[in-house]
């Protein structure tokens, strides 16, 4: 079994280096990695260049392609360099356990069709297009849960055998739920999704969220994210072929435009603002980046 990955990265060198550090100190550590680098300039690539190290091979874009863009070359790079495991990854989120990959490893062999790993995931409700957290004591109940998706950021493991089978990101989604539709395109093929339970559980005790409950609305902090999010989740449930996915989420979006008027008009105008081009985006079919984050 040869494991490997690929790190994306933008603008960032010096967390980027921090992250291979604790990548390559993991007690199963990938024998490679790609950094996929989105910045324009040629500092990271120096950075890399400076440590001299055979394992890390360097990409770059050119140009932002977002995560999503990034993640279908490293995809790409990664399968033809005859990995079976390949670690998709962002530069600022490093495995929380120093065996991270080796218990999800482990779990590789519980079902035969696996074709996707993950520190954390959660169930998705594909009428509603709303994510559906599972709960502590399934997991306390099983070695490792089939799952919907693997969240961003959590060290999702990706078989080759479904970059054989033709699958890829949606680069055009460019940021935001690009792992959640791979995931359920890699589902509707036949891949099972899974996550190991011990990892998850150590995962919420460390950030005191074994019994959270999560808020109906939350105040954002970067409403261009909202716009992504919901942009991506329209043209999801379209690809998909979800019509009543994609008729909750109008309804359930529409009455955010409003809600957010709860938190000064400021916020409420730029909220409403966000919402109405992600419609608009939408329904002209624009996709790709169209606001800075």
């Amino acid at each position: 079994m040869r494991f490997g990955g690929f790190v994306i990265t933008y603008h960032r060198p010096q967390i980027l280096l921090d992250t291979l550090e604790k990548l390559f100190s993991q007690t199963v550590a990938p024998e490679l990695i790609w950094v996929i680098d989105n910045s324009e300039n040629l500092e990271t690539d120096h950075a890399i260049a400076s440590l001299l190290d055979p394992r890390i091979k360097y990409y770059q874009m050119g140009y932002n392609a977002g995560p999503a863009g990034a993640a279908v070359k490293g995809l790409e790079l990664c399968e033809k360099e005859g990995l079976d495991w390949i670690l998709w990854a962002d530069d600022n989120d490093p495995p929380f356990f120093p065996d991270t990959f080796e218990k999800l490893l482990s779990i590789r062999d519980e079902n035969p069709f696996c074709g996707i790993i993950g520190s954390v995931g959660h169930f998705f409700d594909r009428k509603k297009g709303v994510v559906k957290r599972i709960q502590s004591r399934l997991l306390e109940r099983k070695t490792c849960v089939e799952v919907d998706f693997v969240a961003g950021g959590m060290s999702m493991l990706v078989s080759a055998d479904i970059i054989k089978s033709g699958l890829k990101p949606d680069e055009s989604l460019f940021f935001g739920f690009e792992e959640l539709d791979f995931c359920l395109k890699a589902s509707r093929k036949g891949f099972a999704i899974l996550v190991n339970s011990e990892v998850f559980l150590a995962l919420r005790e460390n950030h005191h969220r074994t019994h959270f409950d999560r808020p109906l609305y939350k105040k954002k902090k970067n409403l261009a994210r909202e716009y992504y999010s919901l942009r991506n989740l329209l043209f999801i449930s379209d690809s998909l072929t979800l019509p009543t996915m994609r008729k909750r989420l109008i309804g359930k979006w529409a009455a955010k435009s409003l809600y957010g008027f709860k938190f000064g008009m400021g916020y409420g105008l730029q909220n409403f603002r966000m919402i109405t081009l992600a419609f608009w985006h939408y329904l002209r079919g624009i996709k790709g980046k169209t606001l800075n984050i």
